[in-house]
């Protein structure tokens, strides 16, 4: 071991004393995970893992996930300690606003950070995304003597890990890849928020994960540190071709005195006596210089009032050189790396452009210029994903078992298995929750610009990771399609309803509803040249529309497009009514449009693909565009939340209750989604 038994347990407690006196100052916080957990963090940053803060960002570190998110407490400590960009003073300011350390880890690579986790299985999928990415990287790059990318990736999560469904998902997949650069720690306490949970958990873990093809080693007694720490090499060291779990039974509130074992020391502040009882018991008495528990307590007290916490520097001894050894991890391979510059320039420049953007003028002028026949939106989907994939090699990704519904794939790629990661596709399975957070582990280190595609309908199996791919501003793509009540004989259940509204409420995410060839090529060009996710929408159906047709400046449309909303069609004169709408709609508005103007109407058709953009040109902006007439809006999604702020000449036909299984003409005629029935409503309208 490169940091002794007894340094360990000594760093151990200074985690365990910095985790707690962090909680108790901000009054809230989990400080049971890093109570029971410290020593294995100490060991894992101190003997098994390659990485350093000197080089947060270094492509081939190894990397650790607390998935259990809750525990946050533990990675800011052990950052600290490990020389990342944390202070004692940020510890003490745990939870506050404008602070380093948040309620639950904020994805920051300087920080030593790898990603935002919180909700319960997120951190786990994303870390079997990361550990896919490893063997892609590894497949495309690595040499004989050359290995750029062999970095491991180290999850730890607790019970409540483990109970969540989309962990399993993920770690069904890991066992079918054969992931063994991926180590997960199970802190098996048996204690959750609510006591009474454990009584509906009574599982056995191991022969779960090794059914899913996991190697599966146990430490019984999570306080002998030589033996966790020597099954945890073990593992790391295994040529089994499998993903491992170590599972250690711990016990919660380790350390303490009265709350030792119990639920209570899970998730509220412990209190100054029991810091006090850590302290006292402990190599942290000789740093305090305190004589007894109750002078203990006493100058924890004021500690807690100043924030000024105990200081690294009385640690420097248990650390050793092990700051230093981590640094020649880096420095090693570097020297690795200059040489394979040298050696194998083609790949090296290759590398070079995994880590750049993905976007060249040249994809940029055909997305721009892009047409196609009268399709389906599915399709031309499609037809502009092979475009992209043709110009950047950043592109991979899959589907939950749809690809011949959703057509979300790079045609002509092989897809990944256990024996070859050189593909560019993925099959993730009927598994919509893990594909979600894997793709946001695959996006995380922006070499890759990961897609995942199902239904609309089915992301609400996904939406945590959507939010989450939003929080972190990542560079993953959500293709969904069968966007509306147009799905037809499947019936209410695929027929996505509310889901539009979900999506463009939240931050940072942008929902793309292209009416036609043009606008699907404008939503991937604009994902391209963002930063963070988008959510494409397809159609099922073929639109039948004059929309292709129409000799329109691509550049100048594509300035509207960014904006949101655009004037697609205008008239010479004031405008009797606007007709505004997304997607399919505007092809049945286009109809209208031509029935209205027949009978001496002037129309204006408006097209917003992105309603969130829309909004933040500002109200100039959205007024000049829609006028100040009569507007006719037609979405077939529910509008049940913004209707109580719509104007008296706003006419809104969209979708109030959930769909129907009929053939999508059918279906279409029967909620008033047809030209016919919009242009008689509309004539009423303006009319009055």
């Amino acid at each position: 071991m490169n940091i002794e038994v007894n340094k360990v347990k000594q760093l151990g407690d200074y985690v365990r004393y910095l985790s707690t006196m962090g909680i108790q100052r901000a009054n809230s916080g989990h400080p049971g995970l890093p109570l029971g957990c410290a020593d294995i963090g100490i060991s894992l940053y101190g003997n098994l893992m390659k990485a350093t803060s000197a080089k947060p960002d270094w492509m081939n570190r190894d990397r650790f996930i607390l998935s259990a998110g809750h525990g946050s407490m533990l990675v800011y400590s052990l950052n600290y300690i490990f020389g990342y960009d944390f202070s004692v003073s940020d510890l003490a300011n745990f939870r506050q606003l404008h602070s380093k350390t948040a309620g639950h880890p904020e994805y920051e690579l300087e920080l030593g950070i790898e990603t935002t986790t919180g909700p319960l299985g997120q951190g786990f999928a994303n870390a079997v995304g990361t550990a896919i990415e490893s063997k892609m990287m590894a497949a495309r790059f690595n040499k004989p003597d050359y290995n750029l990318f062999d970095y491991k990736t180290y999850v730890l999560m607790g019970d409540g890990c483990t109970m969540e469904g989309m962990t399993n998902e993920a770690a069904s997949i890991a066992g079918s890849l054969g992931l063994d650069n991926l180590i997960a720690i199970y802190d098996d306490n048996s204690v959750t928020i609510d006591e009474s949970s454990m009584d509906l958990f009574r599982e056995d873990v191991k022969g779960r994960y090794q059914a899913l093809g996991w190697e599966v080693l146990e430490a019984p007694l999570g306080t002998d540190i030589e033996d966790v720490n020597n099954k945890l090499a073990t593992l790391r060291d295994s040529k089994s071709g499998k993903p491992k779990l170590l599972i250690v039974k711990t016990k919660i509130g380790q350390g303490l005195n009265s709350l030792l074992g119990s639920h209570k020391a899970h998730g509220a502040p412990v209190g100054a006596k029991e810091i006090a009882y850590l302290v006292e018991n402990s190599d942290l008495k000789s740093v305090a210089g305190t004589s007894d528990q109750v002078e203990a307590q006493e100058l924890l007290e004021k500690q807690l009032l100043t924030g000024d916490f105990f200081n690294i520097s009385n640690f420097k001894d248990a650390l050793g050189d092990v700051l230093e050894k981590r640094e020649s991890y880096y420095t090693s391979w570097e020297t690795m790396f200059n040489d394979y510059k040298t050696k194998f320039p083609k790949e090296y420049a290759e590398l070079l452009e995994y880590r750049s953007t993905g976007l060249t003028q040249e994809l940029r002028s055909e997305l721009l210029n892009y047409s196609a026949k009268a399709d389906a939106t599915r399709n031309t989907s499609a037809d502009v994903l092979q475009i992209v994939a043709k110009h950047t090699q950043k592109i991979i990704g899959g589907c939950a078992d749809l690809v011949a519904s959703t057509k979300a794939t790079v045609k002509g790629a092989d897809y990944i298995t256990r024996d070859d990661f050189s593909g560019r596709n993925i099959a993730f399975g009927i598994r919509e929750a893990a594909m979600g957070g894997i793709g946001n582990g695959l996006a995380l280190s922006r070499d890759f610009i990961p897609f995942t595609s199902t239904f609309f309908t089915f992301i609400d199996y996904m939406k945590p990771a959507v939010r989450l791919a939003s929080i972190m501003k990542l560079n993953h793509l959500f293709v969904f399609t069968h966007d509306s009540i147009y799905v037809g004989e499947d019936g209410p259940t695929h027929e996505p309803i509310e889901h539009l509204g979900a999506t463009r409420l939240i931050p940072g995410l942008y929902t793309y509803r292209p009416a036609n060839d043009m606008e699907m090529a404008f939503s991937y060009l604009e994902f391209m040249e963002n930063e963070g996710p988008a959510v494409i929408l397809g159609t099922r159906q073929v639109l039948n529309q004059k929309l292709f047709g129409l000799e329109l400046d691509r550049a100048k449309a594509y300035e509207g497009f960014k904006k949101g909303g655009y004037v697609l069609l205008d008239t010479q004169t004031t405008p009797d009514i606007t007709l505004v709408g997304s997607g399919s709609e505007v092809s049945t508005l286009l109809e209208s449009k031509e029935m209205l103007e027949s009978k001496g109407k002037s129309v204006r058709l408006v097209s917003i693909p992105c309603l969130e953009k829309f909004e933040e040109q500002g109200s100039e902006y959205v007024n000049n565009i829609l006028g100040n007439g009569p507007i006719y809006l037609m979405e077939a999604a529910s509008h049940r939340g913004n209707k109580a702020f719509y104007r008296d000449n706003i006419l809104v036909r969209d979708i109030t209750t959930f769909g129907m299984s009929g053939s999508y003409k059918d279906v279409s005629k029967h909620f008033g989604f047809v030209a016919e029935a919009a242009t008689k409503e509309i004539l009423e309208f303006i009319s009055k």
